[in-house]
């Protein structure tokens, strides 16, 4: 005699969306944030005995991160655009919507 709860119920897998609440924050992405600041702290305490050396030390770092952060944000919002489709219903979009609004958000500065 089968029981209810030996019944198999399939699971559908599911794409954990971007959401508004998952607290995402610009970050450079693969950049070891200790490493940056070290080598940040170098360029300047460096400055005094070789200025040319420091800014360009600093250029480069800069460079560095700021392309990590672009990749970090193309990377989201990539994710944000997978999370819906052209057929999704009108509670994927509100929510896409909110996801959106969060991330354009973070960029500018208006976390509110």
């Amino acid at each position: 005699m089968e029981h209810p709860t030996d019944e198999v119920v399939p699971v559908r897998a599911e794409v954990r969306a971007p959401t508004v609440e998952d607290g995402w924050r610009p970050r450079p992405r693969g950049v070891d944030t200790e490493l940056a600041r070290r080598r940040l702290d170098g360029a300047i305490t460096g400055f005094v005995d070789d200025p040319g050396s420091a800014v360009h030390e600093a250029d480069a770092l800069a460079s560095e991160v700021a392309d990590a952060l672009v990749a970090e944000i193309e990377s989201r919002r990539a994710a944000l655009r997978a999370a819906w489709d052209e057929g999704a219903d009108t509670e994927t979009l509100r929510l896409a919507l909110l996801s959106y609004r969060a991330f354009v958000r973070n960029l500018v500065g208006d976390a509110r």
